[in-house]
């Protein structure tokens, strides 16, 4: 078989896949860390900036599982020209929705380390959003991790009314301009 021919991944059992809980770490970053801002060509993301950069916050154990959405939309447009039978529908663009909830107390500093999320997502403010997906959150990165890079502009910030036996928390909600996925750390 060449190297050219797509290769057939088949299985005669069921699989099991990795458990999201612990294997799903999620850092922000601040764009001061980055320096030049990412664009949408860039295949790596600075492996310092999760690693020593005192700034960025490793949010995961901040959150609970459902703490972060990131939705994806389409902007299409139809397109039929006089020659062709079908409507074809085409990519015009798409826009990014990202929410993050975490803890908070209002009584502790903003340099406490309960508060650490909230003060990384300043209203008004672009943030890097990372995350690791299948990497264990206990283990340190590498230059082989791969990850999936969101630039957040976060546009609301609020606290989250309380509930009787749960934690105090906040939710930040904001737009992307930017997604990259699959990218190594550098």
């Amino acid at each position: 078989m060449s190297d050219q021919e797509p290769k057939i991944i088949q299985s005669a059992t069921g699989m099991d896949g990795v458990i999201a809980s612990g294997n799903t770490p999620l850092w922000i970053v601040q764009p001061e860390t980055i320096g030049s801002p990412l664009t949408d060509q860039a295949k790596t993301f600075p492996l310092a900036a999760l690693t020593t950069a005192t700034d960025t916050v490793k949010a995961d154990c901040h959150m609970n599982m459902d703490g972060f959405s990131a939705t994806r939309s389409l902007t299409n447009r139809d397109r039929k020209r006089m020659c062709e039978k079908f409507t074809q529908s085409v990519k015009t663009g798409e826009s990014i929705d990202l929410t993050l909830t975490a803890i908070y107390d209002q009584q502790a500093g903003a340099e406490e380390l309960i508060n650490a999320v909230y003060t990384a997502l300043p209203e008004g403010q672009s943030v890097y959003v990372v995350q690791a997906f299948g990497w264990d959150s206990q283990k340190p990165v590498t230059a082989e991790t791969k990850v999936d890079v969101y630039r957040m502009n976060v546009q609301q910030r609020s606290k989250n009314q309380p509930v009787d036996g749960e934690d105090l928390m906040f939710t930040a909600t904001g737009s992307g301009d930017l997604y990259l996925q699959d990218v190594k750390l550098a």
